[in-house]
Parts: structure tokens; C-alpha cells; sequence
């Protein structure tokens, strides 16, 4: 029995759509919206049935990650002749809101798997991108780890060491080629419990200067440990904790480059996810308040109705709320079309300096930038704003309505909205490029300052 049958078994077994199915219901032709929705809502009806539960308990959702892997939804974008569905990334950014509906951890779990994923598919490296897309075909899943600590924070760098010749005679013994070894430490490697591979960054000792080289690796190697030490107040089931490395070993043709220029619109894959979850946390908020108000008895001697679910105040808060929701959703989907269209712009151009390159990057970045803005704006205010229709009994700890706000806080804290404000200013201004990459430094420490991680 081959694993991709092992995870239709899975899925089946617990009373859920199978991705075979979705396929043999496709046929041929690109998934309607109408299709994906049919297809994955009783899967998010699974998930979404002890997301409050695991919340609580701090319980990673590994079963809800195999109903996904089984249902076929890490692979809904891949395309149909690599044999995924070919779902288009507006389509694909709706079912992230409706998942992160259900929990909202996991589509940012998973992000680094589209991240990749697009960049392989969409700008082949050759070998490389022919065993991941495979891989991806086949159910597996990919996450990272590519964010070091500093070493005063106790970590150890991620160095490359390649492989002596004895241990590449020894490797080619067993039918494997291997090339060098990992050793040192990782953090914020979200999702990487949940992967069976993980592209990891690292340098080689001596040559820092020439930058990182990124590795896949496998995740169930012995010398791979994944740790669930992530402390955040929101999105706290990320998985997105320590990944410490000993000794891993680096197969030949894992390595992957991120100077084409797929590589760096991936990462406006990486901003869609996280505005879509934004806008999934907004969506659930709305029904658990709104259900919360429409039983609510309690009201106040000064209030305008009887009842809060008769209370034109309450109305409108409800209704301001709703508001914010829905058009959180709208935005994110007309933000990926665009990431959409630039790839397909930059197809065939591979020099960074190109101006269509140079162009769609723009696009790309400044749409999703302006989005993540807008949405994260509306939904930390949605998520505030619920608790004017509930009174004090909303606070109740055991109704989790806090942690809407905690979650949407902890996203919109990614790659800061400061300096993604400042690069679209910048842009529509003086026409300055936004930068390729939004990735984190340590600066050098500072006598008399603490350092802080």
C-alpha cells in the first residue's frame, strides 16, 4: 500500500472527502469555487469541532493535519498535470479564510509549503523541484527552518559541513548520496512538527560572507529534533518553537536558490496566508458573537430594547462587525489575484534586474502590503469591538472570545506593518522597489544595552 493510499484510508475512514474523489469530481477541467467549497466543508467542519478544545488543552492538531493531507488540500494548488488540482490562488486564498475559520493555526502552520511549492512550480530548479513537486503530489508536506536566535540567546548557529569521503562512500553503500551535515539551531520553524521535510538555512564555517545555502532535509531523521516552545499570547499551536539539528545528513540535489524571481514572490504567498487568517479569525468571532447575542436574556435598565438581540445598538455593532468581516475576505482575494497575475508575468525571466521582474515584484508586494494593512486594521477592530454587544459576561474566560484579538494581534505582529507601510509610502511616492526580502537580523550588541532576542 502506497502512503498517498494509506492517507485516502485515513480520511475515508473518518467520514470525510477523499482528494481522489475531488479529482474524479473535477475531471478534467480547473475546480469551480463552488466544487472546493462543496469538497472541503465538512473537512473544516471536522477541524473547526475541537479547535476550541485543543486550544485549551495546548494540543497540536495533528489529526486535523491529516484530514487536510488527506482531503487533498496541500496540494489543491498544484497543478492538475503534476497531479494536484490546479486551484487558482484567489480560489485557494478563500479556502485559507474558511479554514482559518475552523482553526486558525493551521493555515499558517502550512505556510511554508505553499510558500515552496510555488516557487517550484512555478520556476523550476530542476531536479531539486521535480522530487519536491512529487513529494507534494504524493501528500507529503514541507515546513522550515530557517530563523536563527542569537547565540547570547544560548543557540547555535546552523553550520554546513561537507561530507568527507568516507562518509560518501558510505552513504553511496546503502543506495543514498550524501553530501554534508547539519549541526545548530532554529527558531520560529512553524509548522515543522507537522512536516516531513524541512528546508533549512545554514553556513558553512569560515565562508558566512557568501551567505546561506538551504537544504531539505528530512524530518524524521534521528538527528532532527522538533520542540513545541513557541510562548506567544496568540497562535499558540503553530508549531512554531525550536528545531535543533546534530549531525543531519544533507542528501545530494536537496539544495534550493532563492535568487529567480519566483523565489522572492513567494513570499507575498507567505503575506496571503497570514491576511487570510486574519480575516478566518474575524469570521469566526462574528458567528460566536452573534450567537452569543441572539440567546443573551441579560440586558441593561438604559438599553433600547428588552432583550440584546432586539437592541438596535447591539444591531449596529453586529453589523459594523459583519462588515469588517466580509470585506477583509474580499480584499484578500483580490490581493492574490494579483500575486497570481505576477506570476505568471515573470514566467521565462530569470535575471532579478529584469524591469518586468523588477515591475511584478512591485505589484506583488505593494498589493499584499496594502492588504495586510487594510485587513489587519479591520479585523483587530472587529475582534475588539464584539465585546460592546456582550456586556462583562463576554469576558468569561471559558467562552475564548479573548482569543480572537490575541490571534489577530500575534499575526498582524508579523514582518511589522510599520515598515511595510513605510515601503508602499516610499513607493507610491518616489517609485522605491520594496525590498525582495522581509527577513529579521540580530545587530551587534550594544555595551551597556541589553540584547534581546
Amino acid at each position: 500500500m502506497t502512503d498517498t493510499t494509506h492517507l485516502e484510508h485515513h480520511t475515508a475512514a473518518a467520514g470525510l472527502p477523499t482528494f481522489e474523489e475531488l479529482r474524479a469530481a473535477i475531471g478534467p477541467s480547473r475546480p469551480t469555487d463552488g466544487q472546493l467549497t462543496a469538497h472541503f466543508a465538512p473537512v473544516f467542519a471536522a477541524i473547526a469541532a475541537g479547535s476550541a478544545q485543543r486550544e485549551q488543552d495546548h494540543e497540536l492538531a495533528f489529526a486535523a493535519v491529516e484530514h487536510l493531507r488527506g482531503a487533498g488540500f496541500t496540494r489543491v494548488r498544484l497543478g492538475r498535470d503534476l497531479g494536484g488540482i490546479g486551484a487558482s490562488l484567489p480560489q485557494w486564498a478563500d479556502l485559507l479564510v474558511d479554514l482559518a475559520a475552523a482553526d486558525p493555526n493551521l493555515p499558517q502552520a502550512l505556510h511554508g509549503h505553499f510558500m515552496f511549492t510555488e516557487q517550484h512550480e512555478n520556476e523550476s530548479q530542476g531536479a531539486v523541484s521535480e522530487w519536491w513537486l512529487a513529494e507534494v503530489a504524493a501528500g507529503r508536506i514541507f515546513g522550515n527552518a530557517l530563523v536563527e536566535l542569537p547565540p547570547s540567546a544560548g543557540r547555535r548557529p546552523v553550520h554546513w559541513i561537507d561530507a568527507d569521503l568516507d562518509t560518501v562512500q558510505a552513504a553511496a553503500a546503502t543506495g543514498t548520496t550524501e553530501v554534508a551535515r547539519l549541526t545548530g539551531d532554529k527558531f520560529y520553524s512553524t509548522g515543522a512538527v507537522f512536516a516531513d521535510y524541512l528546508l533549512v538555512s545554514a553556513v558553512r564555517p569560515g565562508l558566512e560572507e557568501d551567505g546561506p545555502i538551504f537544504a531539505i532535509i528530512d524530518a524524521r531523521d534521528p538527528g532532527v529534533q522538533r520542540i513545541d516552545d513557541w510562548n506567544g499570547f496568540g497562535q499558540r499551536l503553530t508549531a512554531s518553537g525550536t528545531t535543533t539539528l546534530d549531525h543531519v545528513p544533507v542528501r545530494a540535489q536537496r539544495t534550493q536558490e532563492f535568487n529567480v524571481p519566483t523565489g522572492v514572490l513567494a513570499y507575498t504567498v507567505l503575506w496571503i496566508v497570514l491576511a487570510a487568517t486574519q480575516a478566518g479569525i474575524g469570521t469566526t468571532a462574528l458567528a460566536e458573537i452573534t450567537a452569543f447575542v441572539r440567546g443573551r436574556r441579560r440586558t441593561y435598565d438604559h438599553a433600547a430594547a428588552e432583550t440584546p438581540a432586539e437592541d438596535p445598538l447591539v444591531h449596529q455593532v453586529i453589523g459594523s462587525v459583519s462588515a469588517r468581516v466580509g470585506s477583509a475576505r474580499h480584499i484578500v482575494r483580490g490581493a492574490a489575484a494579483v500575486v497570481e497575475e505576477s506570476f505568471l508575468q515573470v514566467r521565462g525571466h530569470t535575471d532579478l534586474e529584469d524591469p518586468v521582474v523588477v515591475q511584478a515584484h512591485a505589484r506583488a508586494n505593494v498589493a499584499l502590503s496594502e492588504a495586510s494593512l487594510v485587513v489587519s486594521d479591520l479585523i483587530l477592530e472587529a475582534t475588539n469591538q464584539i465585546f460592546e454587544s456582550g456586556g462583562a459576561s463576554a469576558t468569561d474566560a471559558a467562552r475564548q472570545l479573548h482569543q480572537h484579538w490575541l490571534n489577530a494581534r500575534t499575526i498582524a505582529s508579523h514582518t511589522p506593518l510599520i515598515y511595510r507601510t513605510q515601503a508602499v509610502g516610499d513607493y507610491r511616492i518616489n517609485g522605491a522597489i520594496p525590498p525582495f526580502h522581509s527577513t529579521a537580523r540580530n545587530s551587534a550588541p550594544t555595551t551597556g544595552l541589553i540584547e534581546g532576542a
